[in-house]
């Protein structure tokens, strides 16, 4: 009997030790919790997440109730530049913008790739074209993108106040449609926020 609980032992142990693998949730020292991610958010006066979803929500309403977007047949949005003096991540807002846009039935044109994401297509051209692996009847073709008619382009600014007790700061940003072609502006907007901390 001594000899069949030698063997199993080691077994029993084993299985015991496997269950202790699980995949387990892994618990931080701090208390966090989950938030609503559309609730304002008023940490500090920093640019932030209500800021983002505001700017770009009512960026491109303005615009797609303005009709402009559709007086092009195709468009691209610049990447949004930051004019503050505070790190934001801008690419956020400029996709924000783009998914807003493209996701509206009530735009018709089509959006086309910026020049910030054109070298993945460029390089899966390449990957099709040149590498010879592929059946080149079934390849996308070279010089068969479509160029932007029109372009989005933005960039946000800020003037900040602060005398010791208060803290002011003052966003301003700005959109315009350009035609590429022709060179000329088919709408702006503006958008202002100011955010006030006192310490």
């Amino acid at each position: 009997m001594n000899t069949n609980l030698t063997r199993i032992l080691p077994i029993v142990m084993l299985l015991s030790l496997s269950s202790c693998a699980v995949n387990a949730p892994v618990v931080g020292s701090g208390k966090v919790s989950y938030g609503d991610s559309n609730a304002v958010e008023t940490v500090n006066t920093d640019f932030g997440s209500t800021d983002l979803n505001m700017v770009a929500s009512q960026m491109a309403t303005a615009l797609i109730t303005s009709g402009k977007i559709n007086q092009c047949k195709t468009y691209t949005v610049s990447k949004v530049r930051n004019k503050t003096d505070q790190y934001i991540d801008t690419e956020n807002i400029t996709q924000s913008i783009v998914n807003n846009l493209s996701n509206s039935a009530q735009v018709k044109s089509q959006y086309v790739l910026s020049s910030q994401e054109m070298q993945s297509q460029v390089d899966e051209l390449d990957r099709q074209n040149q590498s010879g692996l592929y059946d080149q009847g079934s390849t996308a073709k070279l010089g068969k993108m479509q160029g932007a008619q029109c372009r989005l382009d933005g960039y946000v600014s800020n003037i900040t106040k602060d005398n010791g007790q208060v803290k002011d700061v003052f966003y301003v940003f700005n959109m315009k449609l350009i035609d590429v072609q022709q060179g000329t502006q088919l709408w702006s907007n503006e958008k202002q926020i100011r955010k006030d901390m006192t310490k």
